[in-house]
């Protein structure tokens, strides 16, 4: 029969989840979370999907998010992270509350409560604790049973959330894009006048203007001078001179004290020189640093800055280049084009995928996922196939090249990827949950639904409400706060669908590896507080 063929089941069950989550009531849509809804019907009459496509498609994933969210993973923790990491830890200690008191109200043992914990905050890992310590069926059970609605709601929650608390995406957006400009200033110019008679007949080497702030002088027009001159380190200065400063407006503020006073007009190439934004397309460039080029003296051209992932960056000798950056270039018009040549300038490029690079993460998440981390408390823990690629991720995002290896892939690459391993696990997950549902359903009936509805739903409302209200968490990292604290792949592919920027991923690889220990040792809590 062709339905028992795995690659055909899967295929199938993914097409049809597809198309039912594109169905919308309202403004409401299941979205790729419908996958699981149609793995449990086929699971339900016995078809299943090997245990690997539940492994594979979590980690590709998991891997996913973690390299989107490496590159600002660590400046998003220094700033960030205390308040997330209350709000994680809030909602963990909420979740062992209810889960205990749903036990001692429907007199749940602790096998049936350790999987109500375990499967209503979509945690696999603390499922694997619990069966070591209960060592018997029933965990897996009422993990079955409750991780469903854990999968769906989470989901469902962050969908409705922002409907809930009237939140504006799209303003919260604008907000967050305000916060990163003073967090990474743009970078623009001024034209001074220079007066400080102790640089009169200095070099511009000589002056050490890199030591007060990272600006560049780019331009300089001489008095009664027509045309101005590219400026390089052997360049004189003399008074009068007119210069075009870059750098970030506080920066601009201490060369102005540095240098001189502003001058209105403008100092442009009228017939030698142009202006050129070139962008980085050979791979053999990417981490090169721009020194390494010495554009100024082999070519004649001045960088004035560099423009990466949108956010401008000044135009150090010792900034590595990423392939897709933009250098906004002045030169002979000549020499702009030999550099672009020589850098590619074909934004096309920028977009291929190395598949190599993909799947030796891949491996390297897989292989730290097997690694075992003695603990105090906690006792013995592994990170397993989710813990292990978040890591590798955050890593070799962060990395960002090894080598003739470059790790980081282009967005629509990286949600390629997110989105077939996101579907592949659902797939999974719902025909396995499938056979046993209906069976625990009937054995302990209604109230170990309710108990599993109410152990997804009161955390994310009690972290919503600490989030928001008493650590002034920002709304978009607020959800992914909120994810990241059930470990919810499908709350965070919900979390993406509202808002395609990184703030949710980012803070969701934050919290992760907090949310994991904690929710571990929330089964192991509520276990010695339970009989077994």
């Amino acid at each position: 029969m062709l339905l028992h063929n795995p690659i055909f089941l899967l295929l199938l069950i993914i097409v049809l989840g597809e198309m039912l989550g594109k169905v919308r009531v309202g403004d409401l849509s299941l979205g790729p979370s419908a996958i699981i809804f149609v793995a449990l019907a086929f699971g339900h009459f016995g078809l299943s999907l090997p245990e690997g496509v539940q492994t594979i498609g979590l980690a590709m994933f998991i891997y996913a998010v973690g390299l989107q969210a490496g590159p600002g993973f660590i400046s998003s923790f220094r700033r960030h992270g205390l308040a997330l990491a209350l709000g994680v830890l809030a909602m963990a200690a909420t979740g062992t509350a209810v889960a205990y008191g749903c036990c001692r109200l429907f007199g749940f043992d602790a096998g049936i409560g350790a999987g109500l914990l375990s499967g209503a905050m979509t945690s696999t890992p603390s499922l694997a604790a619990a069966v070591e310590l209960v060592g018997h069926s029933q965990a897996p059970a009422a993990y079955g049973v409750t991780y469903v609605f854990g999968v769906i709601g989470v989901a469902l929650a962050i969908r409705l959330l922002p409907k809930l608390l009237r939140i504006n995406i799209g303003t919260e957006e604008t907000s967050l894009a305000r916060e990163l400009a003073d967090v990474h200033p743009p970078i623009t110019f001024r034209h001074l006048e220079l007066t400080n008679a102790n640089l009169f007949g200095r070099r511009v080497a000589d002056i050490y203007l890199k030591s007060i702030a990272p600006l560049t002088i780019t331009r300089l027009l001489r008095q009664g001078a027509s045309e101005p001159v590219l400026v390089g380190a052997d360049t004189v200065l003399q008074a009068g001179d007119r210069l075009r400063v870059v750098g970030t407006p506080a920066d601009l503020e201490k060369a102005q004290l540095f240098l001189g006073q502003p001058v209105e007009g403008e100092i442009a190439f009228d017939r030698v020189l142009a202006k050129k934004s070139i962008v980085v397309s050979k791979r053999e460039f990417a981490g090169t640093t721009l020194g390494y080029f010495n554009f100024r003296e082999a070519f004649n051209v001045q960088v004035a800055r560099i423009t990466r992932n949108g956010i401008d960056l000044p135009a150090d000798a010792n900034t590595r280049l990423h392939l897709g950056d933009i250098l906004h270039a002045v030169g002979d018009e000549r020499s702009l084009r030999n550099i672009t040549r020589i850098l590619g300038n074909d934004l096309k490029s920028t977009y291929d995928i190395n598949l190599l690079p993909i799947l030796l993460g891949l491996l390297f998440g897989l292989l730290l996922g097997q690694l075992t981390i003695p603990l105090p408390l906690i006792g013995s823990f592994t990170l397993n196939t989710t813990g292990g690629t978040l890591l590798a991720g955050l890593l070799l995002g962060a990395r960002y090249q090894t080598g003739p290896l470059i790790w980081d892939v282009p967005s629509a690459g990286n949600r390629l990827i997110r989105d077939l391993g996101l579907a592949l696990f659902l797939a999974a997950v719902g025909t396995s949950a499938g056979v046993s549902f209906l069976a625990t359903l009937q054995t302990h009936g209604l109230p170990l639904l309710l108990s599993g509805v109410a152990v997804t739903l009161l955390p994310v409302i009690i972290g919503a409400a600490v989030g928001l209200w008493w650590l002034r968490i920002r709304f978009l990292r607020l959800l992914g706060m909120l994810v990241g604290g059930m470990t919810s792949a499908s709350g965070l592919e919900a979390a993406n669908i509202l808002s395609a920027t990184p703030y949710a991923p980012a803070a969701y690889a934050t919290v992760y590896p907090l949310a994991l220990l904690g929710k571990i040792l929330a089964v192991k809590v509520l276990i010695l507080l339970l009989p077994l």
